[in-house]
């Protein structure tokens, strides 16, 4: 059963493998996610880096989905938007 939540700082940073594995493979399928082929799994470990920064600072939401402990999925809503 599939299962999403909202992950908070700590939770953001201890999950930042699996997060870069989720959008490495979104990248790598061709997905229209703001990323373009190459781009490795390092990259996409940085991209989450960053992430985890503005989820600390309250500028932004980060939603996974996970399949028992996997996450398979995620989705972030951008909360500092300007005016």
């Amino acid at each position: 059963m599939i299962e999403v939540r909202r992950l908070h700082s700590p939770e953001v940073r201890s999950h930042v493998g699996g997060l870069a594995a989720v959008l490495a493979d979104c990248v790598e399928g061709g997905a229209s996610v703001s990323y373009m082929s190459p781009f490795s799994n390092e990259d996409a470990r940085t991209v989450f880096e960053e992430v985890a920064v503005d989820v600390e600072r309250g500028r932004r939401a980060l939603l996974a989905a996970r399949d028992g402990g996997d996450i398979v999925g995620t989705v972030q809503v951008n909360l500092a938007t300007p005016p």
